[in-house]
């Protein structure tokens, strides 16, 4: 008698905006796929990652705690193989639990308690002609991510197509009578560069109104903390026409991902066990795509730590709802083992997600609270982010400051009441929690020590990020951008004349 434990499809993209899709009441972009999940299924709204970069917030995801219980600090961290995952969860419970594409693990673990990769990372489709030596330097993170956006073809166009070709023949040649499986689908898209087909450029460049200049009020207002960000990424040099460009190829890119999340939601659908599939859909961090004139991650403010995240259950009857209640990425997991019938992981920060699924079932001890933390690139210093409730503090260490804001009446995060005395006992309260959890020198003691060991490992010759699972080398049609398009694109190239090699 064939397993009936549900299979599960959990799909991660990367770097995706929680606002830039349909069901979350944006009118320009065309997400059809993601869409339908939210109508079949169940929308978290106010959804975090625990860490805005890549690795760190991973890592969390895949263990169900945050980045400094589990000791990683920056996009060169290694995750112990001692420390446990929902995949190790998984396979215990009898699950075939196997990875398609990108998890960004880092050193010589590539598992992390999958059974089987069947599409490797995607370190060979980066497009170094287009990303040129600002992405080198800091993985895309400055404004020439801007400055050369358009359209054509990159490498993680052609990544992600492959990706989904994998998994979608998976699901097909998948037999009910097997064990269950949970497969962990990873996409690129719509992480820069800001590369994305002709007619969808040209579709969003017509209808998305050219990004007004920040006030020099706003600027004029800045928390010290957040002025530095601004300052260390260049944003404020860029043009109205340029954030203009970006954010039409960052639209673009989240359409032509939401196009390979329906390609799988369809092939789930038509296999033999499509009346018993879970699919899943969250992204690894957001972007700001110009919100506040910003970019890329790496901040607290809502388009780079609030993530989408939308649950979609065979035969769910309460599909078509939201879910305000504020949860983490941390959570997925633990979900994903409850939804499975395995054990849970031990001593986890992550709780199960599965009572909100039936409205019936909500829990009623939620704590409607998550933290945030950071210490990454362009020599930020260590911050903290606690969403409690309807209230947001962003702690930024290195100036001792905060801000605080009201998200239920400012949503749009404009008005910072860090200084209002009504608010006084508000901020202490949030205060108090990020120091009783949280420390500064941890994260900045943690950061070097990882740094040093990264440096042993290349200096004796080890990659960082081995690829043991074969796949085909990018193709040439992988790559195609004609620079010529990019206004002041000789000026911009001026600066790089030297690219060097893109890093392994």
């Amino acid at each position: 008698m064939a397993d009936r434990r549900p299979n599960i499809i959990l799909i991660m993209s990367d770097q995706h905006n929680a606002h830039v899709m349909g069901c979350s009441g944006n009118g320009i972009v065309q997400t059809p796929n993601l869409d339908e999940l939210a109508r079949t299924g169940v929308h978290f709204t106010s959804t975090y990652c625990p860490y805005p970069l890549c690795v760190p917030s991973r890592m969390a995801f895949m263990t169900g705690q945050y980045p400094s219980t589990v000791n990683v600090w920056d996009n060169g961290s290694v995750l112990s193989s001692s420390i446990p995952t929902f995949a190790h969860a998984l396979g215990a419970a009898g699950y075939e639990a196997d990875l398609c594409g990108r998890m960004h693990f880092v050193g010589p673990d590539q598992f992390h308690g999958f059974e089987k990769r069947l599409f490797g990372d995607n370190g060979p489709f980066l497009s170094k002609e287009i990303c040129g030596h600002g992405f080198n330097r800091t993985n895309g993170q400055t404004k020439y991510a801007v400055e050369v956006s358009g359209h054509g073809n990159c490498g993680y166009q052609e990544y992600d197509r492959l990706v989904t070709e994998h998994a979608c023949r998976f699901v097909d040649d998948h037999d009910p009578a097997d064990r269950p499986y949970c497969l962990v689908v990873g996409y690129t898209l719509p992480h820069n560069p800001l590369i994305c087909r002709r007619d969808l450029f040209e579709y969003y460049l017509e209808r998305i109104p050219v990004p007004e200049p920040v006030s020099a009020e706003y600027l004029a207002k800045l928390n010290p903390g957040l002025r530095k960000w601004r300052e260390r990424r260049g944003v404020d040099d860029l043009t109205p026409e340029q954030n203009h460009r970006a954010l039409a190829a960052y639209y673009g890119l989240v359409t032509e991902m939401d196009g390979n999340v329906g390609a799988i939601i369809e092939a789930a659908r038509t296999s033999a066990a499509g009346d018993n599939t879970v699919v899943i859909y969250c992204s690894d961090h957001g972007d700001h795509a110009c919100e506040h004139g910003m970019w890329w991650k790496s901040s607290h403010l809502e388009g780079s730590a609030r993530v989408p995240l939308l649950v979609s259950c065979p035969g769910q009857p309460d599909g078509g709802r939201t879910v305000e209640a504020v949860v983490s990425l941390i959570d997925v997991g633990p979900t994903v083992l409850e939804l499975a019938g395995a054990d849970p992981l031990p001593d986890v920060a992550g709780r199960s997600l599965a009572g909100f699924l039936r409205r019936d079932s909500a829990p009623t001890d939620w704590p409607n609270e998550i933290f945030c933390e950071y210490i990454g690139a362009h020599g930020d210093q260590p911050s903290c982010m606690v969403r409690s409730g309807d209230w947001k503090l962003i702690y930024y260490a290195e100036f001792d400051s905060h801000l605080l804001y009201n998200l239920k009446t400012d949503p749009e995060e404009l008005d910072d009441r860090a200084g209002d005395p009504v608010c006084a006992e508000i901020a202490t309260t949030l205060l108090e929690k990020i120091h009783g959890r949280w420390s500064a020198a941890k994260m900045l003691e943690g950061g070097a020590k990882e740094r040093r060991a990264q440096a042993l490992i290349r200096g004796c010759g080890h990659p960082l990020m081995p690829h043991p699972v074969p796949r085909p080398d990018p193709l040439e049609r992988a790559h195609q951008f004609d620079f010529s398009q990019v206004p002041n694109w000789p000026e911009i190239r001026t600066r790089f004349d030297d690219p060097p090699d893109a890093p392994s």
